[in-house]
């Protein structure tokens, strides 16, 4: 049995100084970074583990995990024992610290060295890595270590916390299927992992018995497109009712426009929505298969039935300007999400964005391949003006006031929830 390190890039390589507005945020919290142009006791924050090397060391268990480690610890890892291999899960902005990571590992005499994740696409990587892994990589190391194929895919147990000031309440997370084949043309996942790989549904269940038993406050379902499966999704949807498990997924509009009321009495607590622009013309470009007349729609009938709505939604497409975004932005606030992921338009190694615009990136950095930067020639717009307008958009649709407000009428809910419970469960006590 070989020797397996895994490890997440250290945490100096996750902390952003100087990110939208000026101020720091934690690459790790990806809803920190959705508002990061607030101050930091307005800032909406849910903490996940990496959820990549959870499900590699729920299938090959005897691998050794870091997350999230200091540089200290790392280099204090790769001299504690004589490695086989090491393994390293990076995104494209923390590419630099990885191909660091791998150079020292190299340095000590690790002969196998294996890149995975969203970054390990990147190309000219092939010098510090002995092996780029696209893709889940379950199977690929399972044979590695084990020296035979894995039968089953098993989903470990991801539980974070989700707080907003001062308030806090666990959140776990699931994934019915993993992949995505859609094809929109600014989406890495298509090019990772088009297979749309399901889970089995006892492993599922599995972990949604946990979720109940920590009585977490959400599971947020974590597929590319819960629902383009019906028969799999109303499968899941039916179980966490079981359990009273309020859940949130990622979605399409057009998968769940009509269906908020039914789904609202099954649990459904909201909704991850991709708006990415208010022109159809934007969407159509990048082959963002909706139109807004359909989203907002949807976004409508999502509120009116009290669930929460988030969204993403992307600026700096070649024909906007920065009048035309304001227009847009002052639109996406009216619409009252719960919260917004605002990013610039950003062409990823791999996707078809790229492709049709390789020749305008003009930022070597891979840092900055973030979402949160302008790294091409925009031909109305400059990198500084683009990331003002940024944190502006994130001032504007992320208001603070009405994410407490929410919050405080769910807790209200919660509570007396568990009154009325209590109470009938004292009337049903036999005298």
């Amino acid at each position: 049995m070989k020797k397996v390190l895994l490890t997440t890039v250290p945490r100096e390589a996750l902390i952003v100084e100087d990110g939208v507005g000026g101020h720091w945020y934690d690459r790790t919290d990806t809803y920190m970074a959705w508002t990061c142009a607030l101050e930091i006791e307005d800032r909406l924050s849910v903490s996940c583990p990496p959820i990549g090397l959870r499900f590699l060391k729920a299938n090959v268990p005897d691998v050794e995990v870091l997350e999230y480690p200091t540089w200290q610890e790392y280099l204090d890892a790769l001299g504690a024992e004589r490695w086989d291999m090491v393994g390293i899960s990076f995104y494209t902005c923390t590419t630099p610290a990885a191909i660091e990571m791998a150079r020292v590992a190299g340095e000590m005499g690790i002969k196998e060295i294996w890149g995975g994740n969203y970054g390990a696409m990147e190309p000219d990587l092939d010098p510090y890595f002995t092996r780029l892994i696209k893709g889940p990589g379950e199977f690929p190391l399972h044979q590695y270590v084990y020296d035979r194929a894995l039968e089953r895919v098993h989903h470990p147990a991801l539980v974070g916390e989700s707080s907003f000031r001062g308030i806090s309440s666990g959140v776990g997370y699931l994934y019915s299927k993993r992949g995505c084949n859609m094809g929109c043309h600014f989406c890495s996942t298509p090019v990772f992992n088009p297979m749309e790989d399901p889970i089995a549904m006892d492993q599922l269940i599995k972990v949604m018995d946990v979720y109940h038993c920590r009585e977490v406050a959400h599971v947020i379902i974590y597929d590319e497109t819960f629902f383009l499966d019906n028969v799999l999704a109303d499968r899941v949807v039916e179980e966490l009712t079981k359990r009273n498990l309020a859940w949130i997924c990622l979605t399409r509009a057009d998968q769940i426009r009509g269906r908020v009321a039914e789904l609202t009495d099954r649990q459904m607590d909201g909704a991850i929505i991709g708006v990415e622009s208010f022109r159809n013309r934007n969407l159509a470009d990048v082959k963002k298969r909706e139109d807004v007349y359909n989203v907002c729609d949807t976004i409508r009938e999502l509120n009116s039935h009290g669930r929460r709505v988030l969204g993403t939604f992307m600026i700096g497409f070649d024909q906007d300007t920065a009048e035309t975004i304001e227009i847009d932005i002052k639109q996406l606030a009216e619409e009252g999400l719960f919260a917004c992921q605002l990013t610039i338009l950003t062409p990823y190694y791999g996707t078809r964005l790229y492709s049709r615009m390789k020749h305008l990136i003009n930022e070597p950095d891979l840092n900055k391949f973030d979402l949160y930067n302008l790294v091409w020639k925009h031909p109305t717009i400059n990198a500084g003006e683009m990331r003002e307008i940024l944190a502006w958009a994130q001032r504007t649709v992320n208001d603070p006031g009405r994410i407490s407000r929410k919050i405080k009428q769910d807790l209200k809910k919660v509570l007396r929830k568990k009154f009325l419970s209590r109470k009938s469960a004292a009337m049903n006590q036999p005298l």
